[in-house]
């Protein structure tokens, strides 16, 4: 009985050797990359020259007078 103990106790350690060596051997695979969202620009249209911000709301234009020649409704 005690023979058969110690075959089996070895052969055990010599499985879990060998599972935790191929483990070590494994290539770790590489973390995945960020992906990157790219939100498209605000585009805003002068409404004439003077127009130093025209991504203003119209009536900042008109509270200031920047584009007093251009009439309501463009």
């Amino acid at each position: 009985m005690m023979r058969e103990w110690i075959v089996f106790a070895s052969t055990l350690a010599v499985a879990l050797l060998a599972s935790a060596e191929a483990a070590e051997r494994r290539p770790r695979q590489p973390p995945p990359a960020e992906s990157v969202v790219v939100a498209p620009a605000q585009f805003c249209e002068k409404m004439c020259p003077e127009d130093f911000a025209p991504c203003d709301p119209i009536y900042f234009k008109t509270a200031d007078s920047r584009c007093a020649q251009v009439g309501v409704g463009r």
